[in-house]
């Protein structure tokens, strides 16, 4: 090697291993990390629409059902209400990466954090819709899927649907 070509070589070295340490410095407090709490989520027709069916919510940390809130004569006489399909509720076990489909009176019995945090700092999130073009991450977007993000880390969601559309899930608490 000629004494000439040092810093030419460190010119090239230092880049790489800051990248090399940046990356490092991003990524290593999160290896070795993964999800603990479950979560309940509902899906099902229309769920976040206002026909008169029944809202779902988390209260006093547990699932109830409330009354619908439809004003009298809020719709013309004519008008003919939607076929409302009754919604499904589903605990996600984050450690196996399924959800189970269980009863209402069985979420009922689970006691809900309905915060968009879960205590160990993950959250979901909806996938987007890219942007930009192929190089710069474009390309076809995917409302339709979900994932758990926590700790600089993304794991897609295989989430039991009733419909294939991004209005068809909805979370409710994660279960303590």
């Amino acid at each position: 090697m000629n004494k000439k070509n040092i810093p030419l070589i460190l010119a090239l070295a230092i880049p790489v291993v800051m990248i090399l340490a940046v990356a490092l410095a991003i990524y290593l407090p999160g290896i070795g990390q993964s999800p603990k709490y479950n979560f309940l989520y509902m899906s099902g027709s229309n769920i976040y629409y206002g026909y008169g069916q029944q809202e779902y919510t988390v209260s006093g940390g547990r699932l109830v059902q409330n009354p619908p809130q439809t004003a009298p004569n809020a719709y013309p006489p004519n008008y003919v209400q939607p076929d409302i399909a009754k919604p499904h509720f589903y605990v996600y076990d984050v450690s196996k990466d399924t959800a189970t489909e269980i009863t209402f009176e069985q979420a009922q019995t689970y006691h809900l954090d309905s915060s968009l945090t879960s205590p160990d700092g993950y959250s979901i999130a909806q996938g987007n819709g890219g942007g930009g073009d192929f190089i710069f991450g474009g390309g076809g977007g995917d409302y339709n899927s979900w994932f758990i993000k926590g700790h600089n880390r993304a794991h897609k969601l295989n989430l039991k649907l009733t419909a294939p559309n991004y209005y068809n899930f909805q979370f409710l608490g994660w279960i303590e």
